[in-house]
């Protein structure tokens, strides 16, 4: 089994887990975790403001010459970038974002923290899971990418829409190792 199958059969648990303690804890997935389809004026938004964050920050790592990136072409064949592909673009964004904008930020929201640590705290462990982008831009940028979401699903009360967002995101960095 190859480090890709892997990674999609434990998001697929990951998310299995989490509509199970959700359902287990009476939640709402609507209003408690956030599974509410955003409008399109609220999406479109959010949309626009995530395309200049992503400009900002393309163009921070183009003057800082942070990062080469890796083409999959001659490392992967074709099935493997695939996967890669869908493991990245359509079940991590999920994965991830049920988890951190989704259950934590619901059970952060509910303490004295409130809204401020239910944005914060997912932020800072969504940037220590991507551990693996050693330079200290990528992963400061990692943080801020965190803290929007955080701000889109405290605002939209959808974390429908942070998976829109993160998926977009994904997709242009698998954009970069493909074309």
């Amino acid at each position: 089994m190859n480090g890709t199958t892997l990674n999609i059969i434990m998001m697929a648990i990951s998310i299995s887990l989490v509509l199970f303690v959700a359902k287990k804890k009476k939640l709402s997935y609507k209003n408690d975790i956030g599974l509410l389809i955003p409008k399109w004026k609220t999406l479109l938004f959010w949309v626009g403001l995530f395309v200049l964050l992503i400009v900002l920050e393309e163009y921070l790592l183009s003057i800082n010459n942070d990062g080469e990136i890796i083409s999959w072409k001659e490392k992967y064949t074709t099935f493997q970038i695939l996967s890669r592909s869908i493991a990245i673009i359509i079940i991590a964004p999920i994965t991830e974002e049920l988890i951190f904008r989704g259950l934590l930020y619901w059970k952060i929201k509910t303490t004295r923290l409130n809204y401020f640590g239910a944005i914060l705290i997912p932020a800072i462990l969504f940037s220590a899971i991507h551990f693996q982008y050693s330079e200290l831009l990528t992963f400061g940028i990692i943080f801020i990418d965190g803290l929007f979401y955080g701000l889109a699903r405290h605002y939209s009360k959808s974390v429908i829409l942070t998976i829109i967002l993160h998926s977009l995101s994904n997709f242009g960095a698998v954009l970069e190792r493909i074309l």
